[in-house]
């Protein structure tokens, strides 16, 4: 079979399409022939190197997303039969055309939802769900803000809070991202991340929208971008405000000082999608049933800037780790 086998770690024009044996379904498990996966910024991370897990060893093949038909069930009671249409959340092994999952790592397609929306949905709206409801505890008619909005995960948290009935407000850095967010994530309002004085400009954009003088008008902010943007986030947290942390797309890991969550009475948490799938999948699960339920009413739509073969991998990984990806680029099989 074609897959992306990493030799070793390495800048994402070193790696390669090659010809690999097919993996074979064990106990639990179902092999998928894969029709589409979706790209990550964390699969950027892992083909350099740089995300904070690895495989234990070298050579593998990358991927976490993948949407396809099942071709081989393992021994022992399984949820899925030969044929039938899933999608697939790994920690590795989907950038191939045939992929073995774990079954608790596998969701049934809704019959109206196609290969490539279906792998662009998988870890930027259960990643949406973990940040938004599980963590966040999101109610309707609180104000959220979202950063990072115009990528996979900001998108589909835009549109999930609406669905949920939030107000949302919208953090992206330029005018096209910010017409993205409103005509394709619902967002009510849109603040700019591109200033020097982030903190200073968050709290006079937060307070016109809200009205809350002193800037502080947000009940909930989730935060995938890091950086200048998660200190700016802090400072429009009203009382009892609570901040999930997604990623830090900017690059620089922040770090927030005790006294100031203490005094200002915040809540500062993360939302990590792997640890949710090991320790609290059926929440997971009913995560999943909510997002296909909510594409099938036409509520959750993801927004799929780019299709590309999967040897044009490095292709899709410049636009997302360069950051001018708007929604998600899929490589199809």
């Amino acid at each position: 079979m074609r897959a992306i086998v990493i030799h070793e770690y390495g800048p994402i024009g070193t790696h390669r399409v090659e010809d690999v044996a097919a993996p074979q379904a064990g106990p639990g498990e179902v092999v998928v022939a894969v029709k589409a996966v979706g790209l990550n910024f964390p699969d950027g991370l892992m083909l350099q190197g740089k995300y904070q897990n690895k495989p234990d060893r070298l050579p593998f093949v990358p991927g976490r997303d993948a949407s396809g038909i099942v071709t081989e069930v393992g021994t022992g009671e399984s949820r899925f039969r030969i044929g039938d249409r899933v999608l697939v959340q790994v920690f590795s092994g989907a950038f191939a055309e045939f992929v073995a999952a774990p079954e608790q790592r596998c969701f049934a397609m809704a019959d109206d939802l196609d290969f490539v929306p279906g792998a662009a949905m998988i870890t930027p709206y259960h990643t949406a769900f973990v940040a938004a409801v599980l963590r966040g505890d999101v109610k309707a008619g609180e104000t959220v803000l979202v950063t990072g909005a115009a990528g996979g995960v900001g998108l589909a948290a835009v549109q999930l809070l609406k669905a949920r009935g939030a107000r949302v407000i919208a953090a992206v850095s330029s005018q096209e991202k910010a017409d993205l967010v409103v005509d394709r994530g619902g967002a009510d309002n849109v603040i700019f991340t591109h200033f020097d004085d982030l903190k200073g400009a968050f709290r006079s954009q937060i307070a016109s929208i809200t009205g809350n003088t002193d800037g502080r008008g947000v009940d909930l902010a989730i935060d995938t971008v890091g950086g200048d943007v998660f200190d700016a986030c802090l400072r429009i947290l009203k009382f009892a405000g609570r901040l999930v942390i997604v990623g830090f797309a900017d690059g620089r890991i922040p770090a927030a000082k005790a006294n100031y969550l203490l005094y200002n009475n915040l809540t500062v948490m993360g939302a990590p999608l792997d640890v949710h799938f090991k320790h609290a999948f059926e929440e997971i699960e009913q995560g999943a049933t909510e997002i296909g339920r909510l594409y099938t009413e036409g509520r959750i739509d993801p927004q799929v800037m780019q299709t590309l073969p999967l040897e044009q991998f490095v292709e899709g990984f410049d636009l997302i780790l360069s950051r001018q990806v708007k929604g998600k680029v899929v490589l199809t099989l």
